[in-house]
C-alpha cells in the first residue's frame, strides 16, 4: 500500500474493477529500484501501430520457476498462474514508494482498452487512483455511450512489478497516462515472509470481477510504447 503500510499485515491488492484495479526470469533485488541516475535503454521497432481495441490476451504460463524478490525485511516469492498480454492506453498512473509492498509492485497502471479508447468516450470517462491503490472509474454527464458493464470489463488496475532495472526506469520516467502501450509477462501470485510474518499476494485472472482482489498482479518483461520497445 501506498502510505505507512502495516508491515506485518498481509498484503491483500483491491480495487473494484471501476476501480480494478520470456524470457528470462531473474530474481529481482532492492538494489533493482535504486538505479535513478542510469538510463533508460530502448530499441526501435518495426512492428505495426498498437492496437487498442482488441481485449488482453491470457494463456498458462510454461513452466516456471519461482521468482524470489529480497526485501529489506523479508522477502516474497512470485509463482506465475498466467502468460499475459494487454495493449491498452494509460488512464492513471501511479508510483508508489513506501511499505514492502512498493518494494514488490512499485507501480500501479489504470489501463482501458475497446471503446474506452474512443475519442467521444474518452473525454467522459474519470479515471484516478487513491492512495489505497485502488483506482476509480466514472463515466461524466447523463446518458453515457457505453454501459457501466463495459467500462468495468474494458478497464483495469495493475500492480506492476518490473522485471529489470530497466523496465523499472522505463516505467517511472517514459510512461505517461494517454500513451498507447504494450505490456507482456505474467500475471502472478506471492508469498513470502515480512519480519516473520506470512504475507500473500493473489492476482486477478478475470477482466469481469470488480470487487477487492479485482486487480492484475503482474510481472513485467517487456513494454512498448509507440515504436519504442524496453526489456
Amino acid at each position: 500500500m501506498a502510505g505507512s503500510h502495516p508491515p506485518m499485515r498481509p498484503f491483500t491488492p483491491g480495487a473494484r474493477r471501476i476501480c480494478r484495479a520470456s524470457g528470462w526470469l531473474i530474481l529481482l533485488a532492492v538494489f533493482l529500484f535504486a538505479g535513478c541516475g542510469e538510463k533508460v535503454s530502448s530499441v526501435t521497432t518495426t512492428l505495426p501501430a498498437i492496437d487498442v481495441k482488441a481485449d488482453p490476451i491470457q494463456d498458462s504460463p510454461p513452466p516456471l520457476d519461482k521468482i524470489r524478490i529480497k526485501l529489506k525485511a523479508g522477502f516474497v516469492d512470485l509463482v506465475p498462474v498466467a502468460q499475459y498480454r494487454i495493449a491498452a492506453v494509460v488512464a492513471s498512473k501511479r508510483k508508489y514508494t513506501s511499505g514492502w509492498g512498493a518494494e514488490v509492485m512499485p507501480f500501479d497502471l489504470a489501463l482501458v482498452w475497446g471503446r474506452l479508447t474512443d475519442p467521444d468516450i474518452a473525454k467522459r470517462l474519470q479515471i484516478k487512483h487513491d492512495n489505497t491503490r485502488l483506482a476509480w472509474f466514472r463515466i461524466k454527464g447523463d446518458d453515457p455511450p457505453v454501459s457501466f458493464e463495459y467500462v468495468m470489463s474494458h478497464g483495469s488496475n495493475n500492480h506492476l512489478i518490473p522485471a529489470t532495472g530497466n523496465l523499472f526506469r522505463a516505467i517511472d520516467r517514459d510512461v505517461s497516462v494517454k500513451d498507447r502501450i504494450v505490456l507482456e509477462g505474467y500475471l502472478v501470485n506471492g508469498e513470502g515472509l515480512i519480519e516473520g510474518q506470512t504475507v500473500r499476494l493473489k492476482t486477478s485472472l478475470t477482466r469481469e470481477d470488480t470487487d477487492r482482489g479485482a486487480c492484475e498482479i503482474f510481472y513485467v518483461t517487456s513494454l512498448r510504447i509507440g515504436d519504442r520497445m524496453y526489456r
